[in-house]
């Protein structure tokens, strides 16, 4: 085991709708399926803003974070079999699963798993020096990717890859991104790297720009405050509308309006959890015949494929980067409504 020190600094929830306090607390000690990561980045996002709101009634305190990236500094034995020490990896937020309830033995994945721990929202997280990273749902870095780009990739996008990947759709087809802010920047890059024709849709300007800010731009951007914006993307589409879209906000109204962009059969991935639950139009759903899909965050597999996507098309986030000694300003910060891209926390 490389040398690891005996504490470390991490920035913990102490009390709901407060600062992060930075703390010295114990290094965690790994299992033998275990990896123990020292982090080189971590990011912020929405389900990080909803542990700091008391949403998941997470217990306290607790190390926030589920986005990190870093190296690998110790392993336990039965990991041993797939990862060494010096490795850059990437860490899924779920870990430890009991494989013993009825969410294991039906799908044998973790993610649904009644007992999982969920790094930064039931157990401790990424903000931090070292955390524990699963040995099942950990991921190696292509060299390529630095940290804080690799960071967001690990939630944001884990997550639009996931909902992308649910519309099943093949290349050439038409596809809405609706909300241009961490994952949809990403998302809407994904789509444009995997075929297909894409739109872009969001109410503010930073989230518009953020759609043609890298070489895979949508073909086109609308205003979601235009009260044609609905008209213009069906006649852009053809076809009576948008083959699929996905939805990376938790914007109960926008939800709803996002099945008036569909085409018949069209099939809408909404991201968002909003707190008050999902509202469609009976119209909509049923006249059309609209396919709403559940998604989650892409399981380990899923995002080995997303990496190489990422790779190989030279995807990128719109980061900007703070040190882990402004790690408390972060939840402040998130709530700017001129926030472009994503917070990541860099070391």
């Amino acid at each position: 085991m490389s040398s690891v020190p005996k504490t470390m600094r991490a920035a913990r929830l102490v009390e709901y709708n407060k600062k992060y306090q930075i703390h010295e607390v114990d290094v965690p000690q790994y299992g033998e399926n275990d990896l123990l990561v020292k982090i080189g980045a971590a990011g912020f996002c929405h389900t990080d803003y909803q542990v700091y709101e008391g949403f998941y009634q997470s217990q306290t305190p607790q190390v926030g974070s589920h986005e990190p990236a870093g190296t690998v500094v110790a392993v336990g034995s039965k990991a041993a079999k797939s990862f060494k020490e010096g490795q850059r990896v990437g860490v899924l937020l779920f870990r430890h699963a009991c494989h013993e309830c009825v969410g294991c033995k039906t799908t044998r994945d973790i993610r649904f798993c009644e007992k999982k721990e969920m790094a930064g929202v039931t157990s401790d997280g990424a903000f931090a020096e070292y955390m524990i990273a699963d040995a099942d749902n950990t991921v190696l870095l292509p060299e390529t990717i630095p940290f804080e780009q690799a960071a967001p990739l690990m939630c944001a996008g884990a997550t639009v890859w996931g909902g992308i990947s649910k519309l099943g759709l093949p290349a050439g087809e038409s596809v809405g991104i609706l909300g241009i802010g961490g994952l949809g920047g990403l998302g809407v890059q994904f789509c444009k790297a995997l075929g297909y024709s894409t739109v872009a849709i969001d109410n503010r300007p930073e989230g518009r720009d953020l759609a043609t800010e890298f070489p895979l731009k949508a073909d086109l951007v609308i205003d979601y405050n235009d009260e044609k914006a609905g008209e213009k993307i069906v006649e852009w589409s053809g076809k009576g509308g948008l083959a699929g879209i996905v939805v990376c906000t938790d914007n109960v109204q926008a939800i709803e309006w996002s099945l008036k962009t569909l085409r018949p059969h069209g099939i809408c991935v909404p991201l968002g959890v909003p707190g008050e639950g999902f509202h469609f139009g009976s119209f909509d759903l049923i006249g059309k015949e609209i396919i709403v899909k559940g998604s989650g965050v892409a399981n380990r597999s899923e995002v080995e494929e997303m990496m190489k996507v990422v790779a190989s098309h030279g995807v990128k986030s719109y980061v900007r980067t703070v040190p882990f000694e402004k790690t408390p300003d972060l939840p402040e910060m998130y709530m700017d409504n001129h926030l472009k891209g994503r917070l990541v926390m860099k070391f």
